[in-house]
């Protein structure tokens, strides 16, 4: 069986041309609204867009290496990061 088409091939194309049409957004954004001003308002949040894009592609490029090598204690990684973006987000935003 061939690991690599049935499972980095699709993982590296969806966030391959993910993160190519999220950037491309940010970007297109960035350059309708103004970069500085944009960036100064909405900062939190842009900084939650990002954060997201990481910790779901984190999340799934772990239970593939998971599956792949046969260790299932890698989900205590996944719980663990779960349980730290459930602090991040609900600590008091300033």
């Amino acid at each position: 069986m061939d690991l690599f088409s049935h499972s980095w091939l699709p993982f590296m194309y969806q966030y391959g041309f993910g993160i190519l049409i999220f950037g491309g957004g940010l970007f297109a954004v960035f350059k309708a609204y103004g970069g500085k001003e944009f960036w100064n308002q909405y900062k939190i949040w842009i900084q939650i867009l990002i954060w997201g894009f990481i910790y779901v592609s984190s999340i799934h490029l772990l239970m593939t290496v998971s599956a792949l090598n046969d260790y299932p204690q890698l989900y205590l990684v996944i719980l663990s990061l779960y349980i730290f973006n459930v602090f991040l987000l609900t600590r008091k935003i300033t």
